[in-house]
C-alpha cells in the first residue's frame, strides 16, 4: 500500500514516483533545453547566480560605505566605584500610559543593557513561593523600551519648518514667547503622567503665564473605568485586587496578565494562589479565573473556562450573573439564552455564592463605564476582602477624549496662537473625526518635543528631540500611588 493512499508521502521522490503519468509536481529539468546542455536550475549555477547578485549588491550598496574615523581612547578619569568589565545595577522606573513600573536597570560601563523588575519595591516586589523574598517581573514594553535608547532613528536634531536648526535658535524663540503680556491664546497638549514634579511644573507654568491651558491626551486610557467607579462610589476612585486572597477571578474583557497597568502585580499576586502546594489560599487549594472576552489574550490562555462573546456582550452577560446572585431583573439581550452562555454563568454564580468575601471582578478598559460600575458593585457584595480602593491622584481632570475635543474645537475658533504637544504621536493616534492634522495648518506656531520626528513633527513648527527615560532624572506613581523614582 502506497503512503499515497493515506494523503502523506514521505518524500518529493516518492511524491513523482506515485503520482500518475505527467503530473509530477517537481520535475526533472530536461538538459536539453538550454543550448549548451546545462541544467540551469542545478545547485552549482544556482550558487553561482547568487553569489555574483550578492557581491553586486555589496559593490553598489555597503561595500562603498566609509564610515566616519574615530578615536577611542581611555576615561582620563574613571567614574567613581566603576571597575572595567563589571556590571552595575540602579534602580529606576518606566512610565507607561501614565503610570509608573518600577524597573532595575543592568549597566555596562555606563550603557545599559537590561531591564528587569525592581523586587524591592513594595507595589511589585516580593517572592512568588512561600519562603522567597527576592521577585519581581516586568512587561514586555519595559523590556522593549531599552530598544528605544539605542535606535539609530531617534530624532537627534531640532527641526525647524523641515529644517535643521539648533537649541539655541530654540531658546531664542521661548525668550520672545515670554515677553507676550498675554498668554489666552497659548496651550499645550501634553501624553499622561503620573509625576509629582511635572505637576508642579505645571503650577508653575500656569502660574507664570496666566491664560495658558493645559491638555492632556492619553489614546490608551481607563476613563472608562474612572466614569464607572463615579456611577458607582459617587468619586473617582481606582480598584486593586489582591488576587492571592481571591478564590475566583472574573476577567471581564481584561486581559490583566499584560495590558492592566498593575499587570505586574497581579500577575504575582495569582500565581501565589495557583500552586495547590504553596497556595496562599491554603495548602491543597488554587484559584480558578474565568475569562468571558471578545478576542483571545494571555488571560484567556490562562483561565480555567473560557466564554468567547462579543465585545458588546460582555455588558448583558454581566448583568445576567448580577441578576442570578441578587435576583434581580434579568436583561432581554439574545446572547444571554445561548445554552454555552448559560452553563458558564450559572455555573459561575453557584461558585461565587460559595466563596462569597474572596471574589474579584476585573474589567477591561474597552468596556464601557456600566459594565465598571456593575462590577463594583459586585466586588463590593462578593469580595470585600480580595479588593480596596484608593484615591485617584487627579479626581477632576476631563477624560482623554474630551480634552482633546476641547483643543480642537478652540482651534477651530481661532483660540489658539501657540501650541506645545509634550511627547506622544496624536495627529496620529487622535479621533479620525477630528482631523489634528490639518488642524495644526491653523496654528501660528507649534512645538513637538519627541523621541522621533514622526507625523505629529512633520505636521509642527518646531521639533525639539526629547530625552530617553533612562537619560534623564523624573519620577512617578504606580497604579496604587506608591511614588516611584526614575
Amino acid at each position: 500500500m502506497s503512503s499515497l493512499d493515506h494523503g502523506y508521502w514521505k518524500s518529493i521522490a516518492e511524491l513523482d514516483r506515485d503520482l500518475p503519468s505527467g503530473e509530477a509536481e517537481f520535475t526533472p529539468a530536461d538538459p536539453e533545453a538550454s543550448d549548451d546542455g546545462v541544467d540551469p536550475l542545478s545547485r552549482r549555477n544556482f550558487a553561482k547566480l547568487m553569489g555574483a547578485s550578492l557581491a553586486l549588491a555589496g559593490v553598489a550598496g555597503a561595500g562603498c560605505k566609509r564610515y566616519q574615523r574615530e578615536e577611542i581612547v581611555p576615561l582620563g578619569r574613571r567614574p567613581e566605584d566603576q571597575i572595567p568589565g563589571v556590571t552595575q545595577e540602579y534602580a529606576t522606573s518606566f512610565e507607561l500610559g501614565g503610570h509608573a513600573h518600577p524597573l532595575v536597570v543592568t549597566s555596562y560601563e555606563g550603557r545599559p543593557i537590561k531591564v528587569d523588575g525592581n523586587p524591592e519595591h513594595p507595589f511589585i516586589g516580593g517572592g512568588v513561593v512561600a519562603g522567597t523574598r527576592r521577585h519581581a517581573g516586568s512587561s514586555a514594553f519595559a523590556q522593549g523600551s531599552i530598544l528605544h535608547l539605542y535606535d539609530p532613528d531617534r530624532s537627534t536634531g531640532v527641526n525647524h519648518s523641515g529644517k535643521a536648526a539648533s537649541f539655541s535658535d530654540f531658546k531664542t524663540w521661548i525668550g520672545e514667547l515670554r515677553k507676550q503680556a498675554s498668554f489666552n491664546k497659548v496651550r499645550v497638549l501634553a501624553e499622561a503622567t503620573s509625576s509629582p514634579t511635572v505637576q508642579a511644573l505645571r503650577r508653575r507654568l500656569e502660574g507664570a503665564m496666566p491664560g495658558l491651558i493645559w491638555h492632556e491626551w492619553e489614546p490608551l486610557s481607563w476613563d472608562n473605568e474612572r466614569a464607572g467607579m463615579v456611577q458607582a462610589f459617587g468619586k473617582v476612585v481606582r480598584p486593586i485586587a489582591e488576587l492571592d486572597k481571591a478564590e475566583t477571578v472574573v476577567a471581564l474583557d481584561c486581559d490583566f496578565f499584560v495590558d492592566h497597568p498593575a499587570a505586574v502585580r497581579y500577575g504575582r499576586d495569582f500565581a501565589r494562589a495557583r500552586h495547590p502546594a504553596t497556595s496562599t489560599l491554603g495548602r491543597g487549594r488554587m484559584n480558578r479565573l474565568y475569562a468571558i472576552e471578545s478576542a483571545y489574550s494571555a488571560t484567556g490562555v490562562m483561565a480555567d473556562h473560557r466564554l468567547p462573546v462579543r465585545t458588546e456582550h460582555v455588558l448583558p452577560v454581566a448583568q445576567m450573573l448580577e441578576s442570578l446572585l441578587t435576583g434581580g431583573p434579568a436583561p432581554r439581550a439574545e446572547v444571554v439564552n445561548e445554552a454555552k452562555v448559560k452553563r458558564l454563568v450559572e455555573a459561575l454564580a453557584r461558585e461565587i455564592r460559595a466563596n462569597t468575601g474572596r471574589v474579584v471582578f476585573l474589567v477591561g478598559r474597552r468596556q464601557p463605564a456600566a459594565v465598571h460600575a456593575l462590577a463594583a458593585r459586585l466586588n463590593q457584595t462578593y469580595g470585600s476582602s480580595a479588593v480596596r480602593h484608593v484615591e485617584d491622584p487627579e479626581p477632576t481632570r476631563p477624560t482623554h477624549a474630551e480634552a482633546i475635543a476641547t483643543l480642537a474645537r478652540e482651534i477651530k475658533q481661532q483660540q489658539v496662537e501657540t501650541l506645545f504637544i509634550l511627547g506622544g504621536n496624536p495627529v496620529y493616534d487622535a479621533p479620525a473625526d477630528l482631523d489634528l492634522g490639518a488642524l495644526l495648518g491653523q496654528v501660528a506656531t507649534s512645538v513637538h518635543l519627541a523621541e522621533y520626528a514622526d507625523e505629529t513633527s512633520a505636521r509642527t513648527t518646531w521639533h525639539v528631540p526629547r530625552a530617553h527615560y533612562l537619560e534623564c532624572w523624573g519620577d512617578g506613581r504606580t497604579w496604587d500611588g506608591t511614588l516611584t523614582m526614575q
